[in-house]
């Protein structure tokens, strides 16, 4: 069922590529609405039990390189399905909602907007690292060309500078990821003798990584919490918002305020918890300074904010 979540925006965007130019919002408009309807359904209780809120629903793995364990696998849990329901809500506002504010490239525009939809879906679905990571960093491509070719004034400086940050961001999380999954193996080998197997597998990694020493993760916490705090984005790696805000086309702004910006929370609630548990109870002061930081700043500047674009961003 996550497959087709994730595939119908793909589909989607492929028709509205080779359709006549002027029945791109048609097309546009009735698959994200299909998109919306498929996720609902997903959503009901026969599909998802909501009173086991922290169980996997809806489980799939497809095997790519079972050698290296490599696989597509999804499953949602509470938090995931919420966020993948309010993804599909927000599909078609952005396609209505553009109705009267794009009339240019207006095939390139829907298509890369069902695609950002498609890879963020993907985000919240993933079961697996590599999946999961393909999908994080895919969300960039559209944005950027979303921002780029149908923002404001300053959109080419505003594409630049946030695929710039987010993209240094996710290569340094990913450091963390990938120890993680290495620190996997190696615990494999010492507690089976054996040789030890590489999995992706989030939940395996997971356990794994709680075994870890308090330094390694407090290491791991530093690259993963840096990396996903810019996409947040936490203080002091928040700069690149605003200016993306105020250039890009209404669209984008809704769905980096709506959705875009929960990818690097929710990547921290589901890797920095989840995995280095006793580095988070350890740190905790030092996170919580920068969180209060941040509120405050954001703050006072939103309260004499005249943009509201930038108002929204600050605010965010």
């Amino acid at each position: 069922m996550l497959f087709i979540l994730i595939l119908i925006p793909l589909l989607t965007a492929f028709l509205i590529a080779v359709a006549p130019r002027e029945q791109a919002r048609l097309v546009a408009t009735i698959g994200s609405f299909i998109a919306l309807g498929a996720t609902l359904v997903a959503a009901l209780p026969a599909n998802f039990d909501w009173s086991r809120p922290g169980a996997y629903h809806m489980t799939d793995t497809v095997a790519l390189v079972p050698e290296l364990g490599i696989s597509l696998s999804v499953g949602v849990d509470s938090v995931a399905m919420l966020l993948i329901i309010l993804t599909a809500f927000l599909g078609p506002l952005c396609v209505l909602g553009s109705f009267t504010a794009i009339n240019e490239k207006l095939r390139t525009y829907y298509a890369w907007l069902l695609i950002l939809q498609a890879a963020m879906v993907g985000v919240f679905a993933a079961r697996d690292l590599i999946f999961f990571y393909i999908c994080f960093e895919f969300t960039l491509l559209p944005m950027y060309i979303l921002i780029s070719l149908y923002g404001s004034t300053n959109r080419k400086k505003a594409a630049t500078k946030f695929f710039l940050y987010t993209f240094t961001g996710s290569i340094i999380a990913l450091a963390g990821l990938v120890y993680a999954a290495w620190w996997n193996t190696t615990l494999a080998t010492t507690l089976f003798d054996g040789a030890g197997t590489w999995t992706f597998d989030i939940a395996t990694l997971a356990l794994a990584a709680q075994q870890m020493s308090l330094t390694q993760q407090g290491w791991v916490l530093f690259a993963m919490l840096l990396g996903f705090a810019v996409k947040v984005p936490l203080f002091p790696v928040h700069t690149w918002l605003p200016l993306a805000h105020t250039e890009a086309p209404t669209a984008g702004s809704v769905i980096l305020a709506g959705v875009l910006l929960k990818l690097g929370t929710y990547a921290i609630y589901r890797f920095v918890l989840g995995f280095v548990p006793d580095a988070v109870i350890e740190y905790a002061p030092v996170i919580a300074v920068l969180a209060i930081i941040g509120i405050v700043y954001a703050g006072l500047i939103c309260w004499v904010q005249r943009d509201v674009k930038k108002l929204v961003a600050y605010s965010s």
